[in-house]
């Protein structure tokens, strides 16, 4: 009974080549894919692969909302990180940033009124994120809530009069 065929090893060849040159987005694929189908295997990293941003004509009660993407690249720093509001990230930005310059990457944005549905660009090496978190200055208390973003793989995100909202899109 033969279980491989003929060109398995070449695959398991090239898989093998692509691991030891450092094709990061390979590995994180083999290791999300580890995580479904290997019994107590865990996936400790971001889903994501994009993320589109728009705005209603409303939003943040018709004023610009700044918005921030944190890209957290160690796994100890995410405590400290999911303890803050909207108003103490804008804050204590640039302290924070200083604090882990090395540890986070961060995508901000100024969003008007009514902005088109829109695709972010990513970091490099965002695959790597042990977590992504998401960060609106809202005028309104209810707005300003922090959203850990990590386990969402096309995320849309909608801003609105007084919050956000956050939607799965299909594939």
């Amino acid at each position: 009974m033969r279980i491989l065929s003929p060109s398995c090893p070449l695959v398991v060849y090239a898989l093998l080549v692509c691991l030891l040159s450092g094709c990061g987005k390979t590995l994180n694929l083999v290791e999300k894919t580890a995580g479904k189908y290997v019994p107590f295997y865990s996936y400790d990293k971001t889903l994501l692969t994009s993320i589109k941003l728009q705005a209603e004509a409303n939003s943040n009660n018709n004023l610009p909302t700044a918005l921030d993407i944190v890209f957290i690249f160690d796994a100890k720093s995410i405590s400290a990180l999911m303890d803050l509001s909207g108003p103490d990230w804008f804050s204590n930005k640039a302290s924070l940033a200083l604090l882990y310059q090395q540890k986070i990457s961060v995508l901000s944005y100024e969003v008007v009124p009514q902005t088109a549905p829109m695709t972010l660009t990513l970091p490099a090496q965002y695959y790597q994120a042990y977590g992504v978190l998401l960060f609106a200055n809202y005028l309104d208390e209810p707005g300003q809530y922090l959203a850990d973003i990590s386990q969402f793989k096309q995320l849309l995100i909608t801003l609105q009069q007084h919050g956000y909202q956050l939607e799965e899109q299909a594939l």
